[in-house]
């Protein structure tokens, strides 16, 4: 039995080794094909030396269709009639491709087969210098599309993240490009999508200090990461519009607000206490003697049965809840772009047991006992308004994470 499993695996090894990329080529899939066909001339001899002629047809067969389909790729790409989005990155692409199918290529043939050699001299060895110039045009392409939108920059938000973004894109391509760097950042403030926390609503669930507290429990919270993703900036009440003293990309320096987050708490239900208790009659698992009785003038028999009682138990619960609704809405319009509820809730129970009976109906298990310090208003109420903050920051995090 082991000798087969090993010979198995020994079988499937080698036919994974004799790989020459025939199969790969019969697909169409001539980059595979040469890359499977240079493993295989590149390996040692060892247990088997199959597939090394087949390798090596494979190996010109494939590079020649992979090179025609690169090059045909390239031609359609860079024709002025290409309507592809970014073709020059696309062309890059195909260049790096080539560079690989020909690395593979030279990798794969034996250096002491001077024929072999010889097809493949006749092809570029090299990519870097057309790489090079399809950078350049790249980073064209990004700057003249970042040109267009950087002239909307201060009336539309997004043109500024077009721009920004289109100016990044071309430094990626070519640092330093033209001025791409300095009209990245100037379009970058008025990319961010600015979003002022007000304060919260007055309400008649809480009183007005805790509401206070409350919302200084939120604000510090949102503090702790008020950038949700690149393009977002969360700010407190006090840095509206006007705060001359905010920073180059805070409101106060002439960039406006773009939505504004409210927040009411619309719910407190602070100590809801509830009792029940249930009964059910439980027997012993075993039977016990309970009387006699005669069966003759003479003869008395014990009389078992199974004893019983009466198991009642109690239960005390205490529920509390605070619910918020927080909404967005766009400061020019008033629109409002989203609204949903966010709610914290608690709940404390004990259960305690008194029994009426025969004991022995217990079959030695002990009653329950209640829990005599149940938590006080004020203990409920300070988690639920802990985690309700946390959760507040946790929800607009979400919101903004990817705008």
């Amino acid at each position: 039995m082991y000798r087969s499993f090993l010979f198995l695996i020994t079988a499937a090894f080698l036919l994974n080794a004799c790989s020459s990329g025939k199969t790969a080529l019969k697909q169409g899939r001539f980059d595979l094909a040469v890359k499977k066909a240079a493993q295989r001339l590149g390996q040692r001899p060892g247990l088997s030396k199959r597939g090394h002629p087949a390798a090596t047809l494979v190996l010109k067969q494939a590079f020649v269709q992979a090179y025609k389909q690169h090059q045909t790729a390239i031609r359609r790409l860079s024709s002025p009639a290409s309507t592809t989005d970014f073709r020059w990155e696309a062309v890059y692409r195909e260049y790096e491709q080539l560079q690989t199918l020909t690395d593979n290529a030279r990798r794969g043939l034996p250096a002491t087969c001077d024929s072999c050699a010889t097809w493949l001299a006749a092809y570029p060895a090299t990519y870097q210098d057309r790489q090079q110039e399809t950078r350049e045009l790249a980073a064209a392409d990004r700057y003249a599309l970042a040109e267009q939108a950087f002239a909307y920059r201060e009336e539309n938000r997004l043109a500024a993240k077009d721009a920004y973004l289109n100016y990044r894109k071309a430094l990626d391509w070519v640092p330093n490009y033209r001025q791409a760097r300095a009209k990245s950042d100037e379009a970058f403030p008025f990319a961010i999508l600015r979003v002022v926390v007000e304060p919260l609503s007055p309400t008649n669930e809480i009183n007005p200090n805790d509401n206070q507290e409350l919302q200084q429990l939120i604000l510090q919270q949102i503090g702790r990461n008020a950038t949700p993703s690149t393009f977002v900036r969360l700010y407190p009440p006090d840095e509206m519009a006007g705060e001359s003293t905010a920073p180059a990309d805070r409101p106060g320096e002439g960039y406006p607000i773009h939505q504004a987050i409210q927040m009411v708490v619309t719910d407190y239900t602070g100590y809801n206490e509830s009792n029940s208790s249930s009964s059910t009659t439980v027997y012993s698992n075993q039977e016990y003697k309970v009387g006699e009785k005669k069966i003759n003038d003479s003869t008395k028999v014990d009389i078992k049965e199974k004893v019983h009682g009466t198991l009642t138990t109690y239960r005390r619960e205490i529920r509390a809840g605070l619910d918020l609704r927080m909404r967005a809405i766009e400061t020019q319009t008033g629109k409002v772009l989203w609204e949903e509820p966010i709610w914290e809730s608690r709940t404390w129970q004990t259960e305690w047991q008194t029994f009426s009976g025969d004991d022995r109906a217990l079959n030695g298990q002990s009653l329950k006992s209640a829990n005599m310090f149940p938590p006080s208003r004020w203990q409920l109420y300070d988690s639920m308004r802990d985690e309700l903050a946390e959760d507040v920051a946790r929800r607009l995090q979400a919101k903004y994470k990817s705008d």
